[in-house]
Parts: structure tokens; C-alpha cells; sequence
């Protein structure tokens, strides 16, 4: 693992396999390494959960015990660390890295992707395969689908907003031509609202202090970029990043600074806000 820092005190470690998500509870960060190859599908036993301390520092590299495929999407609540492996949730024990137990998706997708909670009852799951969005009953283990009023294509990063009622969501689109999109789902009727929005391919999606964050992988493969929304009039920023994020995933805010994961590059930005 090596550690690079600029002026800007912008901080990149390197060293790991293709990571797609991290996530926080707050004193730990937990990232999803789906392999040495990206076979984002394939039920290889290869994917693991990695957990570092705040500062990037690894402590554990391998710290869930069940065996996994492709992690992908990442969330924390009530001390238990929500993954999507392919086409299941599993919930982990935060304190001991142990599965306390798995929901079963096959029958409706084979490319699970983010995951937002609602509440200690219910989150939401996107499937990218399927363009569909799952909401999940964690007390009897159930989920069912929302049906929107429009497709969203290639639906991919999701975050529930308590106050609007909303899943704000953004789409990565069918190609690399940046036809993805970011809106929202209005809980009450479904109904999906696109925003008046610069064009890209959308992977990760955040909201913090009523900023919406999201990650874009437009031109694809060549560089990356790191936006800002205010939700209130999509005031639109661009967050300085190293040039070197090429493929911005997932990510949150800790500590004034935003914590992504590059996946085609195989890094681990800490960047400033």
C-alpha cells in the first residue's frame, strides 16, 4: 500500500484490487474489493470486505468471514455493515465481521448495486442489470419492487432524503455515450423526476447539509470528476480532484473531505472539500 499528497493536502493510496464502494460508521472505513479482476457478475469467491482507520491505515484486509463474489454497494446503520454481492444482500455484524444473515435477489437481477436506508426497518436497493429499484423489509426479510412512471437507465447510485420523502438517484446510462441521468423518486406516487443536469455517466451519489455529490465517469475512461448540486436551485459546482481520478465510484464526506474510490485506477482519494 503506498500513500501520495499534494499541496492541497489531497491524500491517494494505493495498493488495493478493484474497489467499487466504501462507507463509514463513523470510526472506521470499510471498502468493497470485488477482485483482482473486475468480473463484476462472476461467483468467484474472489470479492472482499476491506477495513481501514480513518486516516487510510489498513487493519483488517480481509474482515468479513463469509465468502463473497463482487461487493459492491456499502452502507452502515445500527452497527450492522449492509453489502450487495451480485444478486444478494447480506448484513454484517460490525463488531465480530460475521453474516447475521442474507436476502436473495437471483430470481430478479444478477447485478446488485447501492444501497440507501430509510430507517432501521427498511432500505432500498438498485439493480443495474434490471433498472429497478428494491425496497427491503429488514424485520420479515422481504422486498418488492417500486414501479416507476419512467425507465431509469442503468440505474445506479441511490440516497433517500428523510426530509422531501425522496430517493434521490443517478443512472451510469446503456452505453458510454453519457447518457445517464440524476433525479428523483417521490415516495408517495413513484413517480421519477429527472433534473436539469449536466450529462455524464453517474456511478456515486450523496447528499450532505442539502448539497447533492455525485460521481462521473464522463469521457469515460479518461477522466473523472467529482460534482456538487445545491438541491435548493442546482446551483452546479466542479470539486477540484487529482487529474489521476479516472474512475470516481462511491464515496462520503468525513472529516471535510470526501473519502472516494477510483475503480479503474485501484485507488483510495481523501479529498478536500
Amino acid at each position: 500500500m503506498t500513500f501520495n499528497a499534494n499541496a492541497q493536502s489531497s491524500k491517494i493510496i494505493a495498493g488495493f484490487n478493484n474497489i467499487e464502494s466504501v462507507a463509514t460508521d463513523g470510526h472506521f472505513i470499510y471498502l468493497a474489493d470485488i477482485g483482482k479482476i473486475l468480473y463484476p457478475s462472476t461467483k468467484d469467491n474472489d470479492g472482499k470486505i476491506i477495513r481501514l482507520d480513518r486516516k487510510g491505515e489498513i487493519i483488517d484486509s480481509t474482515f468479513i468471514k463469509e465468502k463473497l463474489n463482487a461487493p459492491k454497494g456499502l452502507t452502515v446503520t445500527e452497527k450492522i455493515l449492509f453489502l450487495t454481492d451480485i444478486d444478494r444482500l447480506i448484513a454484517i455484524d460490525l463488531k465480530t465481521g460475521n453474516k447475521l444473515y442474507e436476502i436473495n435477489f437471483s430470481k430478479d437481477t444478477s447485478y446488485l448495486r447501492d444501497i440507501s436506508i430509510q430507517d432501521k426497518n427498511t432500505l432500498y436497493i438498485s439493480a443495474s442489470d434490471t433498472n429497478k429499484i428494491f425496497k427491503v423489509n429488514l424485520i420479515d426479510k422481504t422486498y418488492s419492487k417500486i414501479k416507476t412512471d419512467k425507465l431509469i437507465l442503468g440505474i445506479n447510485g441511490l440516497s433517500y432524503h428523510k426530509k422531501s420523502n425522496r430517493i434521490y438517484v443517478n443512472s451510469f446510462g446503456n452505453n458510454t455515450d453519457a447518457n445517464g441521468s440524476i433525479g428523483y423518486i417521490n415516495l408517495i406516487d413513484n413517480t421519477f423526476t429527472k433534473l436539469a443536469i449536466v450529462a455524464g455517466n453517474y456511478n456515486g451519489i450523496y447528499i450532505n447539509n442539502n448539497i447533492l455529490y455525485t460521481s462521473n465517469w464522463f469521457p469515460f475512461q479518461k477522466k473523472g470528476a467529482l460534482l456538487s448540486f445545491q438541491l435548493s436551485n442546482l446551483r452546479t459546482n466542479t470539486i477540484k480532484a487529482p487529474k489521476s481520478l479516472t474512475g470516481p465510484s462511491d464515496f462520503f464526506i468525513l472529516d471535510d473531505q470526501i473519502i472516494v474510490s477510483d475503480l479503474i485506477n485501484r485507488k483510495l482519494h481523501f479529498i478536500p472539500l
